[in-house]
């Protein structure tokens, strides 16, 4: 059972959750890092879904290099420690959502405010791209969802708003809207479907 008392369980502040895009999205990240919050968000939340349970080693040195070969250039010891705990504070924040309240998730772009469509439309497809990656961690782990057609749909409008396929490009302005507040809904019952949640 999650203790939601517990310090490193703690949502992230705004003021926390622009500490770290902040540095995302900085020169100090190798260059195939996931480079925005969203992606990160979209990133944790494959892994919180999907079938396999991981370690903090798992996941986390592929947030900088999917090879794992290279990582962040922290300024200090103090740095590195505090973008350390925010990021494992957001993962658990995630995780705990859908062991206790998994109807309540919503993709961090729902959650946050944007400037502009353009600027939403971004956010969604680097999130999209975030969760893809997450679920690449496991990738035969996930086969089971995409080899059960019904099931398998749960996850197209993921991939397709990760534009991944040009599929994206022949999508009508309704259509792209459409699917992207599907999103919240078929994450929900990607989880069900691997751990069979009788609340949902």
């Amino acid at each position: 059972m999650i203790n939601a008392s517990e310090p490193s369980m703690k949502p992230l502040s705004f003021n926390e959750l622009s500490t770290l895009e902040r540095f995302l999205v900085s020169e100090q990240t190798p260059p195939d890092a996931l480079s925005s919050l969203e992606m990160l968000d979209g990133y944790m939340t494959a892994a919180a879904v999907g079938p396999q349970v991981f370690s903090v080693d798992d996941w986390y040195s592929s947030i900088w290099d999917q090879e794992k070969n290279l990582e962040p250039e922290f300024l200090s010891p103090r740095e590195a420690e505090t973008i350390g705990e925010l990021i494992v504070r957001h993962n658990n924040s995630i995780i705990q959502l859908f062991a206790d309240e998994p109807q309540e998730f919503l993709p961090l772009f729902e959650r946050v405010g944007y400037e502009s469509d353009e600027v939403k439309k971004l956010a969604v497809e680097e999130w999209a791209m975030g969760f893809i990656i997450g679920m690449e961690l496991a990738y035969d782990a996930w086969k089971p969802l995409f080899d059960d057609e019904e099931a398998a749909v749960l996850s197209m409008s993921i991939f397709m708003l990760s534009k991944v396929s040009d599929d994206f490009n022949h999508l009508t302005d309704q259509e792209i809207s459409e699917l992207t507040e599907s999103v919240a809904e078929s994450v929900i019952c990607i989880f069900s479907f691997w751990h069979g949640n009788e609340e949902l």
